[in-house]
């Protein structure tokens, strides 16, 4: 997946979750190299909060991240 489909799909799930978080304006993805073999290639680098809470944004958003890192490598 590529790196911008990947902070979109994140954003989005965000957005998505509650009508409160539809302020939150997006995620920064890096490429990483894998701590251990089979490891997510990516991680978060920067959140854009917007004027959504961000405590409560960041624990969906934590939650977001774990599932997609199981499901997607960065390709570029």
């Amino acid at each position: 997946m590529k790196r911008a489909d990947l902070e979109q799909s994140l954003t989005e799930a965000v957005k998505a979750s509650h009508p409160e978080f539809e302020t939150f304006a997006g995620v920064i993805v890096e490429r990483v190299v894998p701590a251990a073999r089979g490891g997510a290639n990516w991680a978060v680098r920067g959140v854009r909060y917007g004027k959504a809470d961000r405590h409560r944004s960041g624990i969906v958003l934590s939650y977001c991240v774990e599932e997609a890192q199981l499901k997607f490598e960065v390709s570029e």
